[in-house]
């Protein structure tokens, strides 16, 4: 089976989409299918939902996505179809000058922002019609599942995001006592500000790390136990995570389910979240993690003082997490991607 996915992000830049997208494909690959992902390279740099996306409108782009288009494939497989432009002009099957071709159309939607949710309220004719366009439609999640509401078909199923966890289970954890890690963006609904209070309230050997872009202003907020990293490759990661005692992802909201997180959970690092709906669903409903309500630097410390000083408490989230974190696994989400698709195809 060839299949070719459209992703509406710059591939270069990390997010969520872009590990799912990029997991998805490399697992398709090695279950024997054909697999390939289109991505812009002329990005323009937009705020959506309070987080920085890289999206493409430049007619070069659109070019090579119709090159993309033309070449061999069973299924077209859309990430984001709502979001400019390649999500929604190649939808319109043979009426699209990007995508004339009969192939059937996958997409899947990830958004768990309030603002996609207002945008999807706003432009209910144009969203409907839309994804009436597509084969099959996924969600993310049942969050993104609720944020879409009445503009999705009933026929919507729930496929979890694709991770490649192998080299997060390969970690070897060396620990460096009393050091808390996280792992994101210096955007507001991460939270990193909740986590830089709640550090105010920890005893002074705590250490934290924080890996990821962050401003100046953000800076100015923390003292000099915190370590700024900058921005830090994927494939950095692991071995961050297997120097810190705990990680927290201190989220207030917009998240679908939290990939970062179930990476630290694979990894065998204990973590303490923010009780929002997605990290509820990639911690099996907090069972394994330590979860406290958004925005509350209080109990977010209180969770990471227990974690720091409870041995005990550690490996029991520890074994918790990696058998949560065994949901997402590549392969096994792959697969649940080919069932849609073979459904799509004639017997």
């Amino acid at each position: 089976m060839r299949i070719a996915h459209v992703l509406p992000y710059d591939i270069r830049q990390p997010g969520g989409v872009q590990t799912h997208t990029l997991a998805l494909s490399q697992a398709l690959t090695g279950l024997g299918h054909d697999s390939h992902v289109f991505s812009p390279m002329r990005p323009l740099r937009v705020s959506l939902g309070g987080t920085r996306a890289d999206l493409s409108w430049h007619p070069l782009d659109l070019v090579a996505l119709r090159r993309f288009l033309n070449r061999p494939h069973n299924i077209l497989h859309i990430q984001e179809p709502m979001l400019p432009l390649f999500g929604p002009l190649p939808l319109f099957g043979p009426l699209s000058l990007l995508h004339p071709g009969s192939a059937p159309t996958v997409v899947t939607l990830h958004s768990a922002e309030l603002t996609a949710r207002r945008f999807y309220w706003w432009t209910q004719a144009m969203s409907r019609l839309l994804l009436r366009q597509a084969d099959a439609v996924i969600c993310a999640s049942e969050v993104s599942l609720d944020i879409a509401g009445g503009v999705i078909p009933e026929s919507a199923s729930v496929i979890f995001p694709c991770l490649d966890l192998a080299p997060f289970r390969d970690v070897q954890p060396e620990p460096e006592p009393d050091s808390v890690l996280f792992v994101g963006r210096d955007e507001p609904r991460k939270g990193l500000s909740v986590l830089l209070e709640a550090m105010k309230e920890l005893p002074d050997r705590v250490r934290l790390v924080v890996a990821g872009p962050v401003s100046e202003r953000t800076r100015r907020l923390a003292d000099d136990r915190t370590t700024f990293l900058g921005p830090v490759q994927h494939s950095e990661i692991p071995s961050l995570m297997a120097r810190a005692t705990c990680a927290a992802f201190p989220a207030i909201g917009g998240e679908a389910l939290g990939l970062v997180l179930i990476e630290a959970m694979a990894a065998g690092l204990p973590v303490a979240a923010s009780d929002i709906a997605g990290y509820r669903v990639a911690s099996d409903s907090g069972r394994a993690a330590l979860l406290s309500p958004p925005r509350d630097a209080a109990a977010l410390a209180e969770n990471l003082a227990r974690l720091l000083e409870d041995g005990g408490l550690r490996s029991e989230l520890i074994a918790r997490g990696k058998e949560s974190a065994e949901r997402f696994e590549a392969r096994r989400i792959a697969e649940r991607h080919l069932d849609v698709y073979r459904s799509l195809l004639p017997a």
